[in-house]
């Protein structure tokens, strides 16, 4: 068994913390998101008032900078430890197929980005008198209807299956020495 070295020891680190803040960042957008929303729907709660919507708005937006800093360096660090291990592909499956699940969804997760970044720019320096509330509930509901709901869901279930893959690696070969 080949031992990491020193550079990718700290390579490995950086992508588990990447992937940490990453995944966080989702679940506190998730409970803003379920703030802001009727449960079950993508409808703006009647009683909430305006000024509340923009303050949850605005903590969407500023928590997508740590959301997207944290699965570029899952997917950059992340990604040179996967190439850099092709040799061990036929050895542990599951280090394959769980590269191959995060791979699979990066245009998904671009995608989101991208209003994410939109999101960001409309909202970031406004004040709250001047603040454009339905321009950032539609960008936030068309960020969250990407392909229908499907891809963001699909997406998830594929990150699960990889973390599965990766730390449980059932289709690891043994090799009898």
């Amino acid at each position: 068994m080949r031992i990491l070295s020193t550079p990718q020891r700290i390579a490995l680190f950086l992508a588990a913390l990447g992937g940490i803040v990453w995944l966080g960042g989702l679940i506190i957008r998730a409970a803003i998101g379920f703030d802001l929303f009727v449960a079950g729907t993508l409808t703006f709660k009647p009683d909430m008032p305006p000024l509340a919507q923009a303050q949850a708005l605005r903590l969407f937006a500023q928590s997508a900078f740590y959301t997207m800093s944290g699965y570029g360096a899952l997917v950059l660090v992340g990604g040179y430890l996967w190439l850099s291990h092709r040799l061990y592909w036929r050895l542990r499956g599951g280090l394959f197929i769980g590269g191959v699940l995060i791979a699979l969804y990066i245009p998904i997760e671009l995608w989101q980005m991208y209003y994410d970044v939109q999101l960001i720019q409309l909202i970031q320096y406004a004040p709250y008198n001047e603040f454009p509330l339905e321009s950032a509930k539609a960008l936030l509901v068309k960020r969250l209807t990407i392909l229908s709901g499907a891809g963001p869901f699909l997406s998830m279930l594929g990150y699960i299956s990889a973390v599965f893959y990766l730390i449980v690696q059932p289709m690891r070969m043994h090799i009898k020495e």
